[in-house]
């Protein structure tokens, strides 16, 4: 197993945000963490990329402890694209792809360069602008694009669909889907929850910072309790 996350806890004070979760991400496949607002969705992205801090439990990726700071996570292999983008707007497309690559070395980043352009042509169009003059789809283009530059053995996606209209949300679905078949493995966390259930392999239903449910996208959606929940109709 790629990642196994056990018995997590995270506060914020003495709120608590996550609450014993526990799950498994397989190597080469997508894994969907749904739930409502406040769940702990993207804190479960935060603590395994070291951006919060644990208060128990256990994160192993291939089988060891992770490091607690974040710059020894990314070394580790574990790339996280944050919600909201958080691309560099006053440098441009190229050089936000060089500094995603940043942790490797450069010849061999300018192959996954090259890779990006293939996957995202606009960025290739786009490659001397300043990132902060594309639309918000190429921007998040952009972030995918950057976090891949790593090379990382762990996609960590946090909401790529927040803001989208839904013409690009379904794009960006479709890259999603293309960089898992490029051998990727992702953990997405999504408020779409028809998008996240539909090219996952697996899928967790977090609540109050718990496990709800888990299964594949046919399981849960048999479920009336869970369509009616968060897919925005009764079965």
């Amino acid at each position: 197993m790629l990642l196994e996350i056990r018995d997590l806890h995270v506060s914020y004070g003495k709120i608590k945000a996550l609450n014993g979760l526990s799950l498994d991400v397989e190597k080469g496949k997508i894994v969907s963490i749904i739930g409502a607002n406040g769940a702990g969705k993207s804190t479960l992205l935060d603590a395994i990329s070291g951006r919060v801090k644990k208060n128990r439990g256990e994160i192993l990726f291939e089988g060891n402890t992770l490091p607690k700071d974040v710059h020894k996570v990314v070394h580790t292999g574990i790339t996280q694209v944050p919600e909201g983008r958080k691309i560099f707007a006053g440098l441009t497309v190229e050089e936000n792809l060089i500094m995603g690559g940043i942790t490797k070395p450069k010849a061999s980043t300018k192959g996954t360069e090259e890779e990006m352009y293939k996957l995202f042509p606009v960025l290739l169009e786009r490659k001397h602008q300043q990132a902060g003059t594309l639309s918000g789809g190429e921007q998040q283009m952009l972030a995918l694009a950057r976090g891949l530059m790593s090379q990382p053995k762990l996609l960590l996606l946090d909401e790529p669909s927040l803001g989208l209209a839904p013409i690009i949300i379904n794009q960006m679905f479709d890259f999603i889907r293309a960089i898992r078949d490029m051998g990727y493995t992702i953990l997405l966390v999504e408020q779409n929850a028809t998008k996240a259930l539909s090219l996952c392999d697996y899928a967790y239903v977090i609540e109050n910072g718990q496990v709800r449910m888990q299964g594949t996208a046919e399981e849960l959606m048999s479920r009336s309790d869970i369509v009616s929940a968060y897919l925005g109709e009764k079965k």
